[in-house]
This record gives structure tokens, C-alpha cells and sequence, in this order.
């Protein structure tokens, strides 16, 4: 029910390097052998307030990235009406600050509380909220209408493909807004990716979006064979693996 009017994808090129990915807080503990991370500092990227990076994760903002390019695409069903578009976003939940639980470790009891107030910024709990991430990329273009957010580590991209093309096909919106977005920012996911689903691929960073428009006929978004693949994107790997397909 669903045809791709226009996409956009950020990920690793071929110049980036194959490196090993390891966390200071685990040590030894935890090494990945072979990732790709996107270039990317969080404060330099260009997004339309600068106010926002104290409490968007760094998923949040790759999403926000990628999407934004599609702004100009997006804006012909917005000035119809800003209720025409949904979102239909893939993403985990955000990090947790392991440097102020590192540091709480060995406080007393009796003192815990004023040390959790000095080391935990509160801005944190909301890097950790997945539908932070695709609200307030909502907000940077004016969408007004459904969000849909999924966290299934293996099937959340799936799960906003086929809720995007039933939407479509039902006539609830006009266009579909579909999107996702994967980052290093939580050591104990990857170490998760890297025991049942990496296998001998390479982990990548990675965002993509795709804007989805009803055209009659329903596409079977788990036809493709998703694991023939020399790199692996966490949660977004079958939407950017079907925007790479289609020559984004």
C-alpha cells in the first residue's frame, strides 16, 4: 500500500575506518572488534536550537539529522495540513549516565542523596526516553500528526514499516514519515547485538528515513533477507538496509 517518495540516510563511508569499540567504565570487559562510528560530535551538529543538545541522546540526534533533510519533501503535506503526516520511528531507549553511577558507587547511605544531586544531571532521564527522540524531531518540522515510537531491539524497524503502510492504507495520514536511528551510547546493548545478532558483520552507527506515500499495493518489508548483509545497524538495520536498496 506504499511507495517511497524520497529518503535520506547517514552511515559510516568506506573511508571510515574498521575500529574496535571498548568503553572506559568496562575496561576489558567489554570490546567489540570490529565497529564503525559516524563522525559526528553531538554539539557541532546543525540543528535548528541549540538548546536541545542538553537533553537529546546522541540516537536522538542523528534521527533528527537525517530527517531534517527530508524537510523540504515533507513540507507540501504539512502545508496542506500539519496533521497529514506520521511519524513511525525505530529507536532504544537512551543512555544511562554511567559517570555518575560510577561515582556513586562507594558513597555512604547517609550521604547518597546529596551526592546523587551533585553527580546526576536530571537532563539525563530525558536522553533516556525514546519518544523524546522522535518528538522533538516532530517539533523541528512541524508534524503534527500520529507518532508511532517502537523499541524492539530486532523488530522495532519492521514493526514502524508495517504500522506506516497500515496507516497509509487505511487513509489515516497522507504521507508516512518513516525513521531510525542507532548509536554507541549504550555499552551493555551492544555487548547484547555482539553475543545474538552481530555474527561476522561489522557494528555501524547509522540513521535513515524514508517518506512513504499509499499506492495500492502492500509491500512485504520482511521479503528481503536482512542477514546477507557485511554491516549491521542494531535497530535500524532493516530501514536502512531498504533505503540503501532503494539508492538513497
Amino acid at each position: 500500500m506504499s511507495s517511497i517518495l524520497s529518503s535520506s540516510i547517514l552511515v559510516p563511508g568506506t573511508e571510515t575506518c574498521v575500529m574496535p569499540y571498548s568503553n572506559e567504565y568496562y575496561g576489558e570487559q567489554l570490546i567489540l572488534p570490529r565497529t564503525k562510528k559516524l563522525p559526528l560530535e553531538e554539539r557541532e551538529a546543525a540543528l535548528p536550537d541549540r538548546k536541545v543538545y542538553r537533553s537529546m541522546s546522541r540516537s536522538a540526534i542523528l534521527l533528527s539529522l537525517t530527517c531534517l533533510k527530508l524537510q523540504s519533501q515533507i513540507q507540501q503535506f504539512l502545508d496542506i495540513s500539519p496533521f497529514s503526516a506520521g511519524i513511525y520511528c525505530a529507536v532504544e531507549n537512551g543512555p544511562v549516565d554511567l559517570k555518575s553511577t560510577r561515582e556513586m558507587l562507594d558513597v555512604s547511605r547517609s550521604d547518597f542523596a546529596e551526592q546523587y544531586r551533585k553527580s546526576h544531571n536530571p537532563k539525563m532521564f530525558l536522553m533516556q526516553l525514546p519518544n523524546l527522540a522522535a518528538a522533538q524531531m516532530g517539533i523541528f518540522l512541524g508534524i503534527m500528526g500520529p507518532m508511532n515510537v517502537f523499541n524492539s531491539s530486532t523488530w522495532g524497524s519492521i514493526h514502524a514499516l508495517e504500522q506506516a503502510e497500515d496507516d497509509l492504507g487505511n487513509g489515516r495520514i497522507s504521507v508516512a514519515l518513516v525513521c531510525s536511528a542507532f548509536s554507541f551510547e549504550n555499552p551493555l546493548l551492544l555487548e547484547r547485538i555482539r553475543k545474538h545478532d552481530l555474527h561476522d558483520r561489522v557494528l555501524c552507527e547509522g540513521a535513515a528515513a524514508m517518506l512513504l506515500t499509499a499506492d495500492g499495493n502492500r509491500s512485504d518489508w520482511c521479503a528481503m533477507n536482512y542477514d546477507m548483509t557485511e554491516s549491521y545497524y542494531g535497530i535500524s538495520h532493516q530501514i536502512i538496509t531498504q533505503t540503501i536498496k532503494k539508492g538513497a
